[in-house]
């Protein structure tokens, strides 16, 4: 039934299936009327439909209590199946004997043999799991989940992956990459996943590339799965600066933000001059965590100068964040010509961080011709006096 439910011909099927049963019922119907000795052609046939319909309801009910009996059965068939295989899984995990057994009991129970696998390879540790992830290839069951992985049934498909991931080898993982063709968005999904963790250098670079093309939910996931010390992450992070691609520089900046950690860059005075709007935001957002090979001080100034108040906002915040004491005559004078309310306070508090000098012209401004900047200069005068009050003097 499931196999029907995820198949191609299931919208034909349900389209087909009212038509088919209303056929079926109307017939026997008719077959029933022709039985019934009853003059009245009118009476007949409403109470050969009574009859159709009682028998139906009598059958299903037949059928439930039926398949509720043998669901019952089977599951406590189930049970003394995965009772008896736990039992020479502990012993084989504890000694390394009785392998051959469970190879045996893989072939004749493949189901309840796969559920023990799975419970023993996320307890143990060491060794002990390495000899459990090797049963599972010599039990035959390997081809099998890497056929299982390309189902149309997402949730075989899911579990396939997940115990494969596991195994952790090459013929595994191909199984694996060939599911980012998958159907199932939540597949290609657990695909994706799978190998940025345990992918080799060429399925992880395959993982990488298509990033920009990824939901943001599944590019935020995929950020946490990646290791920090993954030399082709390091490559794609260099190559995302280098590239013309601007959903590709956006990846690899929203990649450095969810991780909060300083990160090379390379050169990275082209991406502060992007055409793209976008890009140029959220360099300036990220580029405290940045070590470029630029300037620090120069491209924030460009980020100060840029056309767009978001862009300059964001640069103000990463001067604030940078302590760049040079910038701070370039910080007031923004100040003082800024018309928006977000990039005055991004400004004004990047003067306050920086302190000292910077702290007085801000103090200047609290009687300025501007309501917005006297509110704002105070808020920021008042917030940094609360936080620090030895710094003012």
């Amino acid at each position: 039934m499931t196999s029907l439910l995820y198949s191609k011909y299931w919208p034909y099927f349900l389209k087909c299936a009212p038509l088919g049963i209303f056929a079926i019922f109307a017939g026997a119907v008719m077959l029933v009327g022709r039985q019934l000795e009853v003059e009245n052609v009118y009476i007949r046939y409403a109470l050969a439909c009574v009859l159709v319909q009682s028998i139906g309801i009598a059958l299903m009910t037949l059928a439930l209590f039926g398949g509720k009996a043998l669901a019952l059965r089977r599951n406590a068939q189930r049970k003394r199946e995965v009772d008896r295989i736990s039992e020479q899984m502990a012993r084989f995990v504890q000694s390394g004997e009785g392998g051959a057994g469970l190879i045996a009991e893989a072939a004749r129970y493949p189901a309840a043999f796969l559920a023990v696998w799975e419970d023993s390879v996320h307890r143990v540790k060491g060794s002990a799991r390495r000899r459990v992830c090797d049963l599972l290839l010599s039990s035959g069951l390997g081809p099998q989940l890497q056929t299982q992985v390309g189902d149309s049934n997402p949730g075989r498909a899911l579990r396939a992956i997940a115990l494969l991931r596991q195994i952790n080898d090459a013929s595994s993982l191909e199984a694996i990459e060939r599911a980012l063709e998958h159907p199932s968005e939540t597949v290609r999904a657990s695909a994706y996943i799978a190998l940025v963790s345990n992918g080799s250098a060429e399925q992880q670079r395959r993982v990488f590339d298509q990033l920009p093309r990824l939901p943001f939910w599944l590019r935020v996931v995929l950020f946490q799965q990646i290791r920090d010390d993954s030399p082709t992450l390091r490559s794609y992070v260099t190559r995302a600066f280098q590239s013309s691609d601007s959903s590709m520089i956006l990846a690899a900046l929203e990649y450095i933000l969810s991780r909060q950690r300083m990160q090379m860059a390379g050169s990275i005075v082209r991406v502060a001059t992007s055409a793209e709007v976008e890009v140029r935001i959220k360099l300036f957002k990220t580029l405290p965590l940045l070590i470029a090979e630029e300037d620090l001080g120069t491209l924030v100034a460009t980020g100060l100068s840029d056309p767009d108040w978001r862009v300059r906002a964001m640069a103000a915040r990463a001067c604030g964040a940078l302590r760049l004491s040079a910038l701070i005559p370039m910080l007031a004078e923004r100040f003082g010509t800024c018309t928006h309310a977000v990039e005055a306070t991004h400004l004004a508090q990047a003067l306050a961080a920086l302190q000292g000098d910077a702290l007085r012209r801000l103090q200047a401004f609290t009687v300025s011709d501007s309501d917005m900047k006297r509110a704002i200069a105070a808020e920021v005068l008042e917030r940094n006096l609360l936080r620090a009050p030895e710094a003012v003097g």
